[in-house]
């Protein structure tokens, strides 16, 4: 099984303007042709002068200025273990001083997953073309696009009480979450039955 989780306000969290402001600008859904960037290391990406802007005088850049969303590493790190692909998808930009904080936090954290992906300008897109059987993320409208293109999906936010969010799924955190994940994806696994 392959879950893709949306990293800001989702798996972690920043005390900072800046970093409100980028999940503001950087989180909306998007039509366009798809384009990301895979991150191995954390260190890759551009080194311009708001990378370097961001590394001195944000907190987005000090992997020290993150902290988890309540039991999300924990959970996360248990889908791993039990074999499943974690892939942290991200609309944020591709700079080398975000991508290497991320990476010394996720490192403190020890936290488990398979690849991280920034600059997903379309997050439905990456998860039909890479065949993700679920995308975790707390934007309705995200999730809603990847839904219409028949990838499940579960939003970590409060229930919306919308007619065109009817049939989504939402958990209000990481606790509930886990229940859906362990009764709807994993049991089937567990029912013993061999061929």
């Amino acid at each position: 099984m392959k879950i893709a989780i949306d990293l800001d306000k989702t798996l972690i969290d920043c005390d900072s303007f800046i970093y409100w402001v980028a999940n503001k600008f950087f989180s909306k859904p998007s039509e366009k042709n798809l384009k990301f960037n895979l991150i191995f290391t954390g260190n890759e990406g551009s080194d311009g002068l708001i990378s370097k802007f961001l590394s001195k005088f944000s907190k987005m850049g000090k992997p020290e200025s993150y902290f988890q969303i309540p039991n999300a590493i924990d959970v996360v790190n248990s889908w791993y273990d039990k074999g499943i692909e974690i892939y942290i998808l991200s609309s944020r930009p591709n700079f080398s001083s975000l991508n290497y904080a991320l990476h010394q936090y996720f490192l403190k954290m020890n936290l488990k997953y398979s690849a991280m992906i920034v600059n997903c300008n379309n997050k439905a897109s990456f998860c039909e073309r890479f065949n993700i059987d679920l995308l975790i993320d707390n934007s309705p409208l995200i999730c809603l696009d990847a839904m219409n293109i028949g990838v499940d999906v579960i939003c970590l936010n409060d229930a919306i009480f919308d007619e065109k969010f009817k049939n989504m799924i939402f958990a209000n955190n990481w606790k509930q979450l886990n229940d859906i994940i362990l009764n709807k994806y994993l049991a089937v696994k567990n029912t013993g039955i061999n061929h």
